[in-house]
């Protein structure tokens, strides 16, 4: 672990440094050798998990011929052929992660608060983006499918050459037979290993520079000890081994039940021999502690766990102790299969069962090459008269361009091509056979290798893929348990890392980077900072989706399909859906596009002072346009008010006239008739009156 870069940074002295030695041991050759006898034990006892997994790494790598079987074939001058179908049933595994993302939650437990909840999370989804975190959970997970077991570890470092701030750091471990574990430990992530080793092997100059003081191989005295050190691999004749040797310790701890329902540990600040001693301090302190019914401060000691690091060669301490104050080592395991069978744990990956498939694909394969091999290219039957003088013609027929081939047509004979070698179908049969049963074992089928296979529709290739995919979720369940693990530890390092008053750099939940001022000084309570992100407590869980890109991408489509539905909501979302491409300068298109929106659609606790402010400018331009729009209506109301009173006391006429109309008439018609009447009356007078006269 990088952590060692805390304390040493200058050149290497020739004087061996005065190392603490571990409690409960006596001297460092003490400690060294419970160190070795442990290192023993642990790998003797996975020796055949170990050893079938290192068997496994070179068969996926193409080493599939047992020498024996290779020797023979090749001296018969027999096809050797390695037709390795395995990395891509391994990639597909390893590829399915890669579109998947496992988040880092962080909630917030005794006092802490939703704000640092949030500031931590996105520090650990930093932490979690970094390209060092992306391989090492890779490189764990192609461990686990391709041998059984993978791993990564945490690591403190400095954040530059030049700085006294620390950052936490995710990093891979190549080799994945380089942890050798504590062969008591169960849990699948190593939570509950009291030790491990991450070996390293450095060229014994290399180390010989590094410590000059230690002591070399070849200067051990001891006879036996040096036998039994190259015995063990401790030593070679070019190698030396190192070894990280972690251990997982206690030491008691005064912790205090606050009145705030918060628990503190009280212990350096209660010792009046810990610098961090202050008595007006600790006065107030226990002032603040929860109080038993007889009066007495509710407060215990406790054996709190922590981890503890000395790098070792076999036969020196070279560099420690590294103490983190984490409950376990920080150290993850990511197996596949593990099956107890009485007091033996078994350990394979996908690999491990589909070899055999695999020899047998090879062996057919190479069986069918053989009889190509031995049917020659050109073969021709002729008497010794219908070719003579022209042997060298025929004989070399398959390697002239000349189309023309003469034979002596006096012999009466016609040479002939006999037909060629066929291949039994039993071979091209066993072959597909061998295919098929690398699927069967893997569970990977054709639905997930994008060949066509049986299913026609959509729904049966998705159905089919799940299959697959449940087969196979073991992986990735392991792997996401050792980064739910390594999210806590992550959890617990970030008080002891991000202590002081700095600017950290946070990832949101969309993939935004930004910058944080955390533990900033506070003139209202120096006590409590601003930000304060090491105060209270908090708890990690972890959730598994497509990742960041994939996200977008779908959203993207499903906002065009809205669209397309709903061509209203185009105005409301534009911001939206351009901020879901991948285009160039999209971020400042959306901008502009968010600033155009109508007020209330955007949650102020969202928008920048900079669009705060279009808001409100724009909402006061609104208000005015609003006003003038709302005297406009009120006088076309009025208008048309008193327009549809006119309508009305004309409609109203039109009905009293409608309504008068046949008495009208009938009034009409009877001064018409009088009228008449009278005229006739009239002249009936008129008539009497002339005949009167005459």
């Amino acid at each position: 672990m990088s952590s060692k870069s805390q304390d040493r940074d200058a050149a290497p002295s020739a004087t061996k440094p005065d190392f603490e030695i571990p409690e409960g041991f006596e001297n460092e050759a003490d400690f060294l050798t419970c160190m070795r006898q442990d290192f023993y034990d642990d790998i003797q006892f996975d020796r055949m998990n170990r050893e079938a997994g290192l068997e496994d790494l070179q068969f996926t790598v193409g080493n599939q011929w047992d020498d024996v079987t290779r020797q023979r074939r090749q001296a018969a001058r027999k096809p050797v052929l390695t037709v390795n179908r395995l990395p891509a049933f391994v990639a597909q595994i390893i590829g399915a992660r890669r579109q998947q993302e496992t988040q880092i939650k962080v909630l917030p437990d005794n006092g802490g608060t939703v704000e640092v909840a949030k500031l931590r999370e996105g520090l650990m989804r930093f932490i979690q983006k970094q390209l060092g975190a992306k391989v090492a959970y890779d490189n764990a997970l192609a461990g686990a499918v391709m041998c059984g077991i993978g791993n990564f570890q945490v690591e403190l470092n400095w954040s530059d050459a030049d700085a006294f701030d620390q950052d936490i750091k995710i990093a891979a471990i190549a080799d994945h037979f380089a942890v050798v574990w504590d062969r008591m430990g169960t849990d699948p992530t190593g939570s509950d290993a009291r030790h491990c080793f991450v070996v390293e092997t450095m060229r014994k100059r290399d180390f010989q520079r590094e410590y000059p003081w230690a002591t070399a191989s070849d200067l051990v005295v001891d006879v036996t000890l040096r036998g039994d050190l190259r015995m063990n691999g401790w030593i070679a004749i070019d190698d030396v081994r190192v070894v990280d040797y972690w251990r997982v310790c206690t030491h008691t701890r005064t912790l205090a039940l606050l009145q705030d329902g918060s628990v503190k540990d009280l212990t350096d600040v209660m010792d009046r021999h810990s610098p961090k001693y202050d008595a007006t301090k600790a006065a107030e302190l226990m002032s603040q502690i929860q109080q038993r019914s007889d009066g007495s401060p509710i407060m215990r000691d406790a054996e709190v766990p922590y981890a503890e690091m000395y790098k070792c060669s076999g036969l020196d301490i070279l560099e420690g102790p590294y103490r983190l104050e984490i409950p376990r080592v920080p150290v993850f395991r990511v197996p596949g299969w593990e099956v107890r069978v009485g007091e033996w744990t078994h350990r394979w990956g996908l690999v491990r069962f589909a070899k055999d498939p695999q020899r047998l694909h090879n062996f057919w394969r190479s069986v069918v090459a053989e009889k190509l091999m031995q049917t020659p290219r050109a073969v021709w039957l002729a008497s010794d008269t219908a070719v003579a003088g022209r042997e060298k013609e025929w004989r070399n027929s398959h390697l002239s361009d000349d189309p023309l081939l003469i034979w002596n047509q006096e012999s009466g004979q016609k040479p002939e091509r006999p037909a060629p070698a066929q291949l039994e179908a039993a071979l091209m049969q066993q072959a597909e056979f061998t295919n098929q049963d690398i699927k069967d074992v893997t569970n990977i089928h054709e639905a997930n290798l994008g060949m066509p296979s049986n299913e026609v529709s959509g729904a049966a290739i998705v159905a089919r893929q799940r299959v697959s995919d449940t087969g196979s979720i073991i992986y990735h369940d392991n792997l996401n348990m050792a980064m739910e693990e390594c999210g806590r530890v992550c959890n617990a390092l970030i008080s002891t890392a991000y202590d002081t008053p700095r600017i950290i750099k946070i990832l949101g939940a969309e993939g935004k980077q930004q910058l944080e001022a955390i533990n900033q000084p506070n003139p209202d309570d120096p006590d409590h900072p601003l930000k304060d992100i090491t105060a209270g407590k908090y708890t990690v869980t972890v959730a598994t989706g497509p990742s960041t890109e994939t996200k977008r991408i779908e959203a993207s489509e499903n906002m065009m399909t809205l669209i397309n539905a709903m061509p209203q909501t185009a105005a409301i979302i534009a911001d939206l859906l351009v901020q879901a491409q991948d285009w160039p300068m999209a971020d400042e298109i959306a901008r502009r596009l968010r600033m155009m929106l109508p007020p209330g659609i955007l949650n102020p606790a969202d928008m920048t002072e900079e669009e705060q402010n279009a808001a409100m400018q724009k909402e006061a331009k609104g208000n005015t346009v609003a006003q003038i729009q709302l005297y406009q209506a009120v006088g076309e109301f009025l208008k048309t008010q008193s327009e549809v009173a006119v309508n009305n006391a004309r409609a109203r006429n039109f009905a009293t006239q409608a309504e008068l109309a046949p008495a009208e008439a009938a009034r009409k018609q009877t001064d018409t008739a009088s009228q008449a009447a009278h005229r006739e009356l009239s002249g009936s007078l008129e008539a009497i009156r002339v005949a009167d006269q005459g």
